[in-house]
């Protein structure tokens, strides 16, 4: 019995270093939300960008139909 009981305790004492502690953990939060908010805002003005040409080449469809196709 005893020796299970060394064996365990050695496994503990290897394991339990590697765990992550309440700051690493808070470090690990910061530093995600940091990483979505730049994502999100960089997806934001990639799409108001890919509106803006959308938008602009439809109008311009419609300027072109009316301006120059025979009604």
């Amino acid at each position: 019995m005893e020796t299970r009981m060394t064996m365990l305790e050695t496994r503990f004492d290897t394991v339990i270093p590697t765990l992550a502690t309440k700051e690493d953990l808070k470090y690990m939060e910061l530093k995600l939300t940091k990483t979505i908010h730049h994502e999100i805002t960089s997806c934001t003005w990639k799409m108001i960008s890919w509106m803006t040409v959308v938008v602009g080449m439809a109008f311009t469809g419609v300027f072109y139909v009316a301006r120059y196709l025979p009604a």
